[in-house]
């Protein structure tokens, strides 16, 4: 069982330090390390807190009940159809991201003897992603566990090794820039939301651990403060090394995933940099793609299971993964504007959801064990997502200024 705690530990850590670790850069440039180090301290704590909320709900449920079945005890049969609605419009949201990104990231390892156009060999890139961890994922989460271990240690190593060589170049001026605009603060907020958006992944690792609700709670709270950590000192080293002005400039010109990689090498002058920079990106982007698949497999099985209809790895592995596929190949740009439109749906995910389940089930439990906090933390979170799904919703009416890409 401990051995299986370090798994979903990994599984939930692997599934935010992603592509939203690699989108921060992109969002932050502006910000500076001060108000950046502010935003992610105050997500941290608030989505920690709602991820517990979820643990707390598991503790009434069959161990294998997914969010929407979890919805269905307290708010019937509608509830359920709406919340699987929005989780699959989320996920496949977030698919369609972490698929057109690993297309951007890795395109420039196929052989250059293919004389593919960038777009073609784009697609080609993400396609072959997109099937192979789609394979892994379909198979179950044993091997999904197997393989999120090895990318995650992967990933590690080269982030420490990246780490090396960035704060060799560091600077300490460098983290005392300041916002170029303080409202940037609730500008980034959507972005910045979703890089702790592992919710999704509480039922498979709630059924994964046999639905120990302590084990459940611990990898909550490990897996959470270690994205903190990670997410702390890659902001540290990346506005360490990167100096502000010259970031902005080349993003503002490439406001992707490779003018990201392209800002390391101008900035650092290392071709070495950026290609590990690039190594990390892939995976980084593999183990967020395979936790977020989990949660969507999770979610389509609940769905098939509502209708009565069968539910093979094959049939499942289907719906879960065509639906990304085609819509990344027809929009192949759209990694940034998925990820932030994906953040807007979190907060009902990832904030009044575990909130609302909460109190319904406290009503119906008062002797359980229950979050710390009672209605009023209860109530200061939803406010929380509320000011997101406004801010995300509608910018122009608070004129807000526009972060790079």
């Amino acid at each position: 069982m401990k051995n299986r705690v370090f798994g979903s530990t990994l599984i939930i850590a692997g599934t935010a330090v992603g592509a939203g670790m690699l989108a921060m850069p992109l969002t932050s440039a502006q910000m500076g390390f001060g108000m950046t180090f502010f935003l992610l301290f105050i997500l941290w704590v608030l989505l920690t807190f709602t991820a517990l909320l979820y643990a707390e709900v598991h503790q009434y449920s069959p161990n294998d009940a997914g969010i929407a079945g979890i919805t269905e005890q307290y708010f019937g049969l509608t509830g359920k159809l709406i919340v699987n609605f929005i989780l699959l419009f989320f996920m496949y949201a977030v698919l369609t991201a972490y698929i057109t990104g690993s297309g951007n990231l890795l395109f420039s390892f196929l052989p250059k003897s293919w004389n593919l156009d960038p777009q073609k060999a784009q697609k080609i890139a993400a396609l072959t992603f997109a099937i192979l961890f789609g394979i892994i994922v379909t198979i179950g989460i044993a091997l999904s566990d197997i393989t999120n271990r090895l990318f995650f240690g992967l990933k590690v190593l080269s982030f420490i090794v990246l780490l090396y060589l960035l704060f060799g170049q560091f600077s300490v001026s460098n983290l005392q820039y300041t916002p170029t605009d303080n409202l940037l603060l609730f500008s980034a907020l959507p972005i910045f939301f979703m890089t702790f958006g592992f919710h999704i992944c509480t039922p498979t690792i709630n059924e994964y651990l046999q639905g120990n609700n302590r084990q459940l709670r611990l990898a909550c709270i490990f897996g959470s403060t270690g994205i903190f950590i990670i997410y702390i000192i890659w902001q540290m080293a990346t506005h360490g090394v990167l100096e502000q002005s010259k970031l902005i400039a080349i993003l503002n010109e490439d406001p992707s995933l490779n003018g990201l990689i392209h800002a390391f090498e101008i900035t650092t002058g290392s071709k070495t940099i950026s290609e590990i920079v690039r190594i990390f990106s892939v995976l980084a982007l593999t183990t967020s793609y395979i936790g977020v698949a989990l949660g969507l497999s999770n979610a389509v099985k609940d769905l098939l299971a509502h209708f009565n209809m069968r539910k093979n790895n094959l049939m499942v592995g289907a719906i879960t993964f065509i639906p990304p596929i085609i819509v990344g190949f027809t929009y192949p740009n759209i990694f940034l504007s998925a990820f932030a439109f994906a953040g807007v749906i979190f907060a009902f995910i990832g904030v009044i959801l575990p909130v609302v389940l909460a109190y319904k089930s406290r009503k119906i439990h008062p002797k359980g064990q229950h979050v710390r906090g009672g209605n009023l933390s209860l109530i200061l979170a939803v406010l929380f997502a509320l000011i997101i799904i406004f801010v995300g919703s509608f910018p122009e009416l608070l004129n807000l200024p526009k972060v790079v890409g």
